[in-house]
């Protein structure tokens, strides 16, 4: 027996690798009769039985399967019982692949890999699920906060007392007056109204509404205030967009409890400065500061605040998710003995790219 080219014969246990798998066997007729040949038949396993080749002396078997074999020899005719039935048998193993615990193996590997792919992918669109809900969740957070700070523009109490200015013109037969408050009135509502259908204005479209806005409370307080709207020199203000209605209730708080609480010369100033990708609104007046104003009217600041200024903090807390310099700041200036010298308040707004 050889495998492989190697001989096995004197091998007890015939047990090969499955890459032992070219089988030759050798063998020879011993027979006293010069004159007679005999015939010689084999068989592999169950299959049937074969006639060798009588010049040939072996059977080769070449590439086997996996599995164990019995090679039989039978002299003379099938149906001569007379001579015994030769036989070899031998193993040739799986290689390792084949195995069932390589296959199991394999199957539990492809099952951990489709779980984990399946998990994967569920996380990855329970994320995107999640990123679709916050930018709804987003976007009505941010109509809500612009019909909010189209409330605060708008309060009911300016309008009133606007209407209740021009009534006392028309009262006093101050017509000129009365013509020219009611034309700044009407374009500012229809401004407000203009900007409440926009996701963004000009720095230009905002300082006239602001302009209009200060123009029409300086004459409904008698004058009693002054007041100056700067843009820098490196600020375009017919190029640059930003948010509409973020600025008006801060000047609106500086002139209602800052301002007109002040004995003496009263000032405000709005400055537009611009900085890498925002927009820096500086709003500084000489009132009575924040503490002060507190102390004299606190049921109503709190009233105004809650309404106003809370509103346009949302809309800063929504418009900071895009932007991390975002927000706004409230400093409070004091003199050498600790005394208010007025209010400073910083809003930096993010630019909005032009279509």
């Amino acid at each position: 027996l050889y495998v492989n080219g190697k001989n096995y014969t004197q091998q007890v246990i015939k047990e090969f690798a499955s890459y032992q798998n070219n089988i030759e066997i050798t063998y020879s007729i011993l027979s006293f009769k010069t004159d007679f040949n005999f015939p010689l038949y084999y068989k592999i396993n169950d299959h049937p039985w074969e006639l060798a080749s009588p010049q040939s002396r072996s059977v080769k078997l070449s590439s086997l399967s996996p599995g164990n074999y019995s090679i039989q020899f039978k002299l003379g005719d099938l149906n001569n019982t007379n001579y015994k039935i030769q036989a070899i048998k031998f193993i040739v193993n799986k290689a390792f692949w084949q195995t069932w615990w390589f296959i199991l193996f394999c199957v539990l590997t492809i099952i951990i890999f489709i779980l984990i792919f399946a998990k994967w992918r569920i996380n990855e669109l329970k994320q995107k699920n999640k990123l679709l809900f916050e930018k709804i969740e987003h976007e009505q957070k941010h109509h809500q906060s612009v019909l909010k700070a189209i409330r605060a523009q708008m309060n009911p109490h300016f309008f009133y007392n606007a209407l209740n200015t021009i009534q006392s013109f028309i009262y006093s037969d101050d017509k000129r007056n009365a013509a020219t408050y009611l034309a700044k009135f009407s374009k500012l509502t229809r401004i407000i109204l203009e900007m409440s259908e926009k996701e963004s204005n000009t720095i230009a479209e905002e300082i006239t509404a602001l302009q209009l806005y200060l123009d029409i409370e300086k004459v409904r307080f008698n004058n009693a205030f002054d007041f100056q709207i700067i843009s820098s020199d490196n600020l375009n203000d017919y190029e640059t967009n930003i948010p509409p209605m973020l600025i008006q209730p801060y000047v609106e708080n500086a002139i209602k409890h800052g301002l007109l609480h002040k004995k003496g010369k009263k000032t405000l100033v709005v400055e537009f400065t611009k900085q890498n990708d925002s927009i820096t609104v500086t709003i500084d007046d000489n009132g009575v500061g924040r503490k002060t104003s507190m102390e004299l009217n606190e049921k109503k600041l709190s009233k105004h605040q809650s309404f106003a200024v809370a509103a346009n903090k949302q809309r800063l807390d929504i418009l900071n998710k895009g932007s991390e310099n975002t927000g706004v700041t409230f400093i409070d200036k004091l003199d050498e003995n600790q005394q208010p010298l007025g209010t400073k308040v910083i809003l930096i707004i993010p630019l909005i790219p032009r279509n």
